[in-house]
């Protein structure tokens, strides 16, 4: 027996010391891709220079332990944590070709693979009882991502929480397994290590936000997955925008326009049907009050956003302009946000934007790391300074919306409230 246990830890050294190296050539990689992006060369200088290779250190050295992927992928996170760039983001190879069909995502199911995906050892309905208990406004409880599965949320540690599944109703989510990883780095702040709902792939979310008992940044849209994880069950979403559109004028009330625009992307589609919706609508912002909703608006390009803001421009000078936002507003619908708080008779409502505007992408790089499981999505623009005090925080707005009646509804109650700036017999002739 002796002899056996000599040489089975003989035959692991090897294999110990494999995942050694690929972890610290990644971590190497990872660094030197880093060190070139305009957010690091802006921000880690100095004092935080030395702390940041103190971190360095601590990771390289951190060997010793489990080095699964998941925790390869957990400690590689943490040399993005120092940046305030929210454009930057690091993410597992995704594995798509298990779940092209039913019969791939049955055999992942019953692969090894799945059964290694990690996990933690307790008792689940035990760990469920008690978190049952938890005041609702506690970090730890049971969260809902839609329909599919529970996580129970507990406190590992002082700064740390691990999301647990407490039970699913899809295949690909099983009881025990590990589907969110939180570091705290504030009061409802946090840096997070998501599983992909539907894909299970790792994601770093650097600027995860709990508010309203919601973590903001768990959609995982890009790839389908709508829902976030919240505490809240079968309760309406007034908060992030309903349907498809991305663009739409249409009146909401005799001295009320509403204004939709989701996005100032430019590739081929979305900038046609940008201009097509622009043009037909130049001329027709004629009512008293303008409710300008650029909730959920991905951002884009500045040449897009700004033939808009031109245009709003030119009404807030005759009209009310009111601005919903939401933690969906990001980048260069936060930059237009901006531009629009200093114009006359503009008040923003809603919720604080995402943070996400010191920093963009021209070509959408992404850079594999040595050992081909992980991807880093860099940045290699850098916007105004003045911008870097919003980057995480985002950008609050003049009046903040409840979360539990319709947006436009608690604008249109608040229009009714007050006397217009500019009423219609006093409003310039157009020419």
């Amino acid at each position: 027996m002796r002899i056996l246990l000599i040489l089975a830890l003989l035959l692991s050294a090897p294999v110990a010391n494999a995942q050694v190296d690929v972890y610290l050539a990644d971590l190497e990689a990872l660094r030197t891709f880093l060190e070139k992006t305009p957010s690091y060369r802006t921000q880690i200088r100095g004092s935080k220079l030395s702390a940041y290779n103190e971190l360095y250190g601590q990771l390289a050295a951190d060997t010793s332990a489990d080095l699964s992927s998941y925790e390869q992928f957990c400690r590689l996170s943490k040399l993005l944590s120092p940046i305030r760039d929210n454009h930057l983001s690091l993410y597992q190879t995704p594995q798509f070709h298990h779940f092209k069909d039913s019969v791939s995502t049955n055999n992942y199911v019953a692969s090894e693979e799945f059964q290694h995906y990690p996990r933690v050892e307790l008792n689940v309905d035990s760990l469920k009882s008690v978190l049952l208990q938890k005041p609702t406004d506690s970090v730890e409880g049971i969260y809902h991502f839609g329909k599919s599965y529970r996580v129970g949320l507990f406190r590992r540690s002082d700064k740390e929480y691990l999301g647990v599944v407490l039970d699913s109703d899809v295949k690909v989510w099983q009881k025990g397994q590990i589907a969110v990883r939180l570091y705290q780095t504030g009061l409802g702040t946090f840096k997070a290590v998501y599983g992909h709902p539907a894909y299970k792939y790792f994601i770093l979310q650097n600027n995860e936000k709990l508010r309203n008992q919601t973590l903001l940044n768990s959609q995982f849209y890009a790839f389908g997955a709508l829902n976030q994880y919240t505490k809240h069950q079968h309760q309406t979403d007034y908060i992030n925008i309903p349907g498809t559109s991305r663009f739409e004028l249409k009146s909401v009330a005799d001295d009320v326009q509403y204004l939709l625009i989701r996005s100032f992307q430019v590739n081929s589609a979305t900038r046609q049907q940008s201009q097509a919706f622009y043009e037909s609508i130049k001329d027709s912002l004629t009512a008293d009050n303008l409710i300008l909703d650029l909730r959920n608006n991905e951002g884009g390009a500045p040449k897009e956003m700004l033939k808009y803001y031109k245009l709003l421009r030119e009404y807030s000078r005759k009209g009310n302009l009111y601005v919903l936002l939401n933690n969906g507003t990001l980048s260069q619908a936060e930059i237009f946000t901006l531009k629009l708080q200093k114009l006359k008779n503009t008040t923003t409502a809603g919720q604080t934007t995402k943070g996400m505007l010191s920093y963009g992408s021209n070509y959408g790089k992404r850079e594999k790391l040595p050992s081909g499981q992980f991807v880093l999505y860099i940045t290699d623009t850098k916007n105004k300074r003045a911008f870097l005090k919003y980057e995480e925080r985002g950008i609050d707005p003049a009046i903040e919306l409840l979360p539990d009646a319709d947006w436009t509804d608690q604008i249109l109650e608040r229009i009714k409230g007050r006397k217009p700036v500019v009423s219609s017999e006093n409003r310039p002739e157009k020419g």
